[in-house]
């Protein structure tokens, strides 16, 4: 793509719904407009700038295309077991207000309704203080799904039975998740680049564990350092940082936060040390 066409329909983006993908990993912007000339058939990225200008159910189409609202229950099963066993247990055991958990890239909610899930279970378990999430996303569409709590019926394949015996009630080819835990979690709209640290729902902007799994694999190396760096700035000391599988920490930041003691390095669960 012509990088010039492209800033300047990056720019109108900006503008228009106030969330900057210019630093966002140019093979991932590329691919989403691509992917939307095509599908609109416009002749050219000036031509297609001029109907994102004027259109605002292509602009939504096109917001779409560049976040990638993927999602699914209990990814990365090894992470939520160890979760279970050696973290929420002991981060449970202090009893110093809520525990309070913040899950940035929420996309469609699944990774918010597995840590719920996950959460009232060792509560039920072990006893501890309430827990509270808060998930956010910059697509409003994915938020919209995720405010539902429902599911296609194939999806609940993913989720534990234990868990899905308990949570999770079959509404004909949907699955719904239980009012109680919809009680628990709030979505809300949040561009982690934007002027905003954190949705104005966390009104106590402070989190015992943040939950950023496979976001950062979407930015670039300087936009990576500014999203763990705002992240770092709410995490409480001794809380708990949670990344994907297949991303790392700046090696400047490894005197910041540690591999959460009990749990496998290769896991990507770090707690804050200073």
């Amino acid at each position: 793509m012509p990088q010039d066409a492209t800033t300047g329909l990056l720019e109108l983006l900006a503008r228009r719904r106030g969330v900057d993908f210019r630093d966002h990993r140019r093979e991932t912007i590329d691919r989403g407009i691509a992917a939307r000339l095509k599908a609109t058939g416009v002749p050219g990225l000036d031509r297609y700038t001029e109907m994102v200008e004027h259109d605002e159910v292509e602009t939504d189409l096109l917001m779409r295309a560049l976040v990638v609202p993927v999602s699914s229950f209990f990814r990365d099963r090894e992470v939520f077991e160890a979760l279970e066993k050696t973290v929420i247990p002991e981060q449970l055991a202090d009893t110093a207000g809520a525990l309070r958990t913040w899950v940035p890239g929420a996309a469609t909610g699944e990774e918010a309704w597995s840590w719920a899930m996950l959460m009232a279970a060792c509560r039920a378990r072990c006893g501890g203080p309430p827990f509270e999430i808060l998930a956010s996303d910059i697509d409003t569409a994915s938020l919209k799904s995720a405010r539902t709590g429902s599911y296609p019926l194939a999806a609940s394949s993913q989720v534990p039975e234990r868990f899905r015996q308990r949570f999770l009630c079959a509404s004909g080819d949907q699955v719904i998740v239980s009012e109680d835990l919809r009680r628990r979690v709030i979505f809300a709209e949040h561009d982690l680049m934007g002027p905003a640290l954190a949705p104005a729902e966390a009104i106590l902007a402070s989190f015992r564990i943040i939950s950023f799994r496979n976001v950062l694999i979407h930015l670039d190396r300087q936009l990576q350092r500014k999203a763990l760096d705002r992240l770092g700035s709410l995490l409480r000391p001794q809380g708990v940082l949670v990344l994907g599988a297949v991303e790392t920490l700046p090696a400047d930041l490894h005197q910041s936060f540690i591999p959460y003691p009990g749990t496998l390095p290769a896991l990507h669960i770090f707690r804050r040390v200073r």
